[in-house]
């Protein structure tokens, strides 16, 4: 559910597949179309392989948990440092009361956060003791901070603010040993990198650790550093391979892989190498897959080879071919096609298995409020599948089995997430009911920006006396079945999204449907940060 994995019968074969040819300590060499899965297949399975060290993390020092070992070093420190005095404790609490309490009216943006200067706080001396009830209050607010971070659920954002106000407290106690805080701090980062190696470090922060006195402003942007740009070292790899990959590259590449696996012995990496017969270096790759080394010096065994070529398919010279269907790689060396296996595309029935359930694990952002999403309803799952699945085998019917793939079906899904939150200028003032939104409109305009708009129209075949290629009404016939008046929601939606009320189009220009389409493309695309090729002879 974490990684939101389809498991159907075609990928848990697959799974098993994999597992086996890991046990028997041989490469896996996966032949199949782009788009059918590879890649999500096998970092899936880079993370069964180690699911059981990362549940053990504690006690096998194996996979990092920089959040959670942070709320225990900050109660560690506050426990010891500053509950046995209470003058000091009682002025610790008066500043993060607030936070504590109420910490989505306190909630700093982490960008914002990140720009600041690490200085120390204004700290006021807290006169005379605190009355009764405000002293119950500091009680509760104490015990609850204590329990958050037992329970390890402050954030980072609260345990930097909590971080630095234990440094600017201390710097105004003498009762307090400020370096000997700075040295726990400094210790406890420095441990952290030495007993987890997976974590990876800043330059930064790195830079930071070199000097050999910290002063308070510097041990706060440690423990920053630390907390925001320390990341947890990838356990699967991936490297996408052309003929400009040259043997000093790849030899780059697994140079810091081989020696994460010699330091964590416990943890099964898989790499994969992506197009790996387009490669010029095929010799590399057999003496990696094969021999276990790499130019002579031996390849840890915890490393498990996969790769994926794309298939070869011979296509006759006078073939006319609407889509390209072959691929331009090297014949494998004959050690490595005994490696080989077919990997191809989900079968109809499988497909549309898929699709159901990948719907059913689909959520859009609520209208109400963003931070929070919901599952779409039940008639909008079951159009989303229809739309899906006939656009699909209408691709792959008319334009080649390759040219549409599991790619699209994610891409429908973030295409609805932004029109799902797309809203106009008159509608910003209709109250909730009115302002809700179209599910149907939303499958419909991300449908048409994936299938519908790469299609030319019958007018255009006309013009072009193209009698092979399909045209997107005989797609948009098709897609009225499951979506009613599909191309007259689509039109509609770019005569309001491109006119002049929303942009700036210079005199001269006529806004006809050629316009229309690419600005709406051009935009949306760039908004959801989706891929596009606009194609066309000049002029048009």
């Amino acid at each position: 559910n974490e990684k939101k994995f389809i498991l159907t019968e075609n990928f848990a074969y697959k799974l098993f597949h994999l597992h086996e040819r890991k046990l028997t300590k041989l490469a896996l060499i996966i032949e199949g179309d782009t788009g059918v899965g590879k890649t999500f297949l096998l970092k899936f399975y880079s993370l069964l392989l180690n699911s059981k060290n990362k549940r053990n993390a504690r006690e096998g020092n194996i996979f990092p948990k920089i959040l959670e070992n942070s709320n225990e070093f900050l109660l560690n420190i506050i426990e010891k440092m500053f509950e046995p005095q209470p003058n000091v404790l009682n002025t610790f609490i008066q500043q993060i009361k607030s936070i504590i309490v109420n910490p989505e009216n306190n909630e700093e943006d982490e960008t914002e956060l990140l720009n600041q200067r690490p200085i120390l706080l204004p700290i006021l001396p807290v006169t005379g003791q605190p009355a009764q009830k405000n002293a119950a209050m500091d009680d509760v607010v104490f015990r609850d901070m204590k329990q958050s971070l037992k329970n390890h659920q402050l954030k980072k954002t609260i345990l930097y603010h909590l971080w630095r106000t234990v440094i600017s407290v201390s710097a105004a106690n003498t009762t307090v040993a400020q370096e000997n805080l700075m040295k726990n701090l400094y210790d406890y980062v420095t441990n952290e990198l030495v007993n987890y190696p997976l974590i990876s470090s800043s330059c930064r922060l790195q830079e930071l650790l070199q000097h050999t006195s910290t002063g308070a402003e510097t041990s706060i942007e440690i423990f920053k550093e630390y907390l925001f740009h320390s990341q947890t070292k990838p356990i699967f790899y991936r490297l996408l391979l052309h003929p400009g990959v040259s043997e000093e590259q790849l030899v780059e590449f697994m140079a810091p892989i081989s020696q994460l696996a010699r330091d964590l012995t416990d943890i099964e990496i898989v790499v994969f190498f992506d197009e790996v017969n387009t490669a010029s270096c095929l010799g590399l790759f057999k003496e990696m897959f094969m021999d276990g080394t790499l130019r002579g010096k031996s390849i840890p065994k915890n490393i498990f080879f996969t790769a994926a070529i794309n298939p070869y398919i011979k296509i006759e010279e006078n073939a006319e071919q609407v889509h390209r269907t072959d691929y331009i790689v090297h014949e494998l060396p004959e050690s490595l096609k005994y490696l080989t296996v077919s990997y191809g595309a989900l079968e109809s029935k499988t497909l549309a298995d898929y699709i159901v359930r990948k719907i059913a694990m689909f959520q859009v952002n609520s209208s109400v409020n963003n931070d929070k999403t919901m599952p779409l309803e039940r008639y909008a799952q079951k159009t989303l599948s229809n739309a899906i699945l006939t656009a699909q085998e209408f691709c792959e019917r008319h334009l080649g089995h390759n040219s549409v793939s599991q790619r699209e079906i994610q891409r429908c899904f973030s295409l609805i997430n932004f029109f799902w939150t797309l809203r106009y200028d008159h509608e910003l003032h209709l109250d909730r009911v009115q302002n809700a939104p179209n599910p149907i409109r939303c499958i419909a305009l991300s449908i048409a920006l994936t299938y519908y708009f790469r299609l030319p129209t019958k007018e255009d075949n006309l013009q072009r006396n193209d009698k092979k290629s399909p045209s997107r009404e005989q797609l948009a016939e098709l897609l009225c079945e499951a979506i009613p008046n599909f191309d007259y929601i689509v039109q509609r939606e770019l005569e309001l999204f491109v006119n002049t009320n929303n942009f700036v189009i210079p005199r001269g220009v006529a806004i006809n449907q050629a316009v229309r389409e690419h600005i709406f493309s051009i935009v949306v695309s760039i908004v959801t940060r989706t891929a596009l090729c606009i194609i066309g002879v000049p002029g048009k």
